[in-house]
């Protein structure tokens, strides 16, 4: 009697498909989420670069034509925010952005304070989103 020394060793790429699977699933649900937590706002109207979408890790935070600051569409306090600031520079990144999205029915003066303390945090480098500069059809 003879033994069979052929084994088929084949790969089996049922659990790669379905780690890939999860991994859109993920990526799909994550991105329709920070989508959903923007506060709508009237941006601004400039040319500004075109970068829609925040970094990985940055801070976007709204401020309202008020004054009023929201992150991830709850109402927060100035200092409050600051402060949530300051602890991500110190135990995270220290070279966080901030994305401040300004409502363009604001004054400038509640830009400039915002800007103003996040320089006095230690906060780097901060981008303002705009809107495209719509054109006028004739």
């Amino acid at each position: 009697m003879r033994w069979s020394t052929h084994t088929d060793s084949g790969f089996d790429m049922t659990p790669m498909i379905d780690v890939v699977m999860l991994l859109i699933i993920f990526f799909l649900v994550t991105s329709q989420f920070s989508q959903s937590i923007r506060t709508p706002l009237e941006l601004p109207h400039q040319q500004g670069q075109q970068d829609d979408e925040p970094h990985p890790g940055d801070i976007v935070v709204d401020l309202m034509a008020d004054g009023s600051i929201r992150l991830e569409g709850e109402p927060l306090s100035m200092d409050a925010f600051l402060a949530m600031v300051s602890v991500e520079l110190l135990h995270g990144d220290p070279n966080t952005e901030v994305l401040i999205r300004p409502d363009r029915a604001g004054q400038a003066v509640h830009l400039n304070q915002l800007c103003s303390r996040l320089s006095k945090t230690g906060v780097r480098a901060y981008r303002i989103a705009t809107s495209p500069l719509r054109r006028q059809t004739p």
